[in-house]
Parts: C-alpha cells; sequence; structure tokens
C-alpha cells in the first residue's frame, strides 16, 4: 500500500480556517500603538463635539436676544397702538389735521315702497333687481342666435 503524502483534508469548521490566516501573537508595541491611535481619535472626536456645543450655545445665546429685542419692540408698539387708538386722539387727529368736523344737522331721507317679493329679511344678493330699460345689443344677438338654432334643430 501506498502511502500519501499530501494532508488528508477533512471538513472543519469556518472558524479554523480563519484562525489560520491571523498571527498568533501580536507584538506589544503593535497593542500600544493601537490603543495611542485609538485613544487619540476618541480624544479628537470629542474635541470636535465640544466647539460645536459651545458654537451651537452662542448662537442660541444670540437669537435668544434677538428674540427679546424683537418682543421689547412689539410691545411698545403695542403700546404706541393703544395710545393712538383711544377715541379722543382719534377724534383730534380727525379735526387737526384731516380737516373733517361734525355733521351740523341730521338729515333723513325717505324712501320709496319695497317692489314686491323684497323684504328686508332677504339678504342682499337675493333681492330681485330691476331690468335694465333697454337690453344691450348683444344680448339680443345671442337671444336671436339661439331661436334660430333651436328653429332649425326642431
Amino acid at each position: 500500500m501506498a502511502l500519501r503524502e499530501d494532508p488528508i483534508l477533512r471538513r472543519i469548521a469556518w472558524h479554523s480556517h480563519i484562525a489560520r490566516w491571523l498571527p498568533t501573537s501580536l507584538p506589544t508595541t503593535r497593542i500600544v500603538i493601537a490603543i495611542v491611535v485609538a485613544a487619540f481619535t476618541f480624544a479628537m472626536v470629542a474635541i470636535q463635539e465640544t466647539q460645536t456645543l459651545v458654537r451651537l450655545g452662542g448662537e442660541i445665546q444670540r437669537l435668544e436676544h434677538t428674540l427679546d429685542t424683537v418682543e421689547l419692540k412689539r410691545q411698545s408698539i403695542r403700546t404706541e397702538l393703544a395710545l393712538l387708538n383711544d377715541l379722543p386722539k382719534v377724534q383730534e387727529i380727525a379735526r387737526g389735521q384731516l380737516g373733517m368736523h361734525s355733521p351740523n344737522k341730521r338729515r333723513f331721507t325717505t324712501a320709496e315702497d319695497l317692489p314686491p317679493g323684497v323684504s328686508f329679511d332677504l339678504p342682499l344678493w337675493a333681492a330681485p333687481t330691476q331690468r335694465l330699460h333697454e337690453p344691450p345689443w348683444w344680448e339680443e344677438l345671442v337671444r336671436g342666435i339661439g331661436e334660430r338654432i333651436t328653429q332649425l334643430a326642431e
């Protein structure tokens, strides 16, 4: 019987194949360098996050200051509006600057009787309107064309 020189390939677990490619022992200097690089990277990320927080905090503070300024201006405008909206002040401006005056005597007018079908209970848009004394020329033309088409269709 002949001896086989090649080793017999057996089925082995996948992690055993991976283990062949990994180094068996790492030098201590490599481990120390890896830890130092990881710590440096972590420190840089932490510093960057701190800078971002400080910058955003300053921006928030600036925006809050702007909001306070706008609120104060709004309050002063509302106060000025309340002072100018007072009835004696409005009358003073109307008489002094605009030259308005109170009417001397009251005038009342009399109205004709309401047309049939109109009452004060109806809204204005529902009240019937009076026909024009003479319809416009185009309305007669359109009406005539419509009548002629109806006669031809029958």
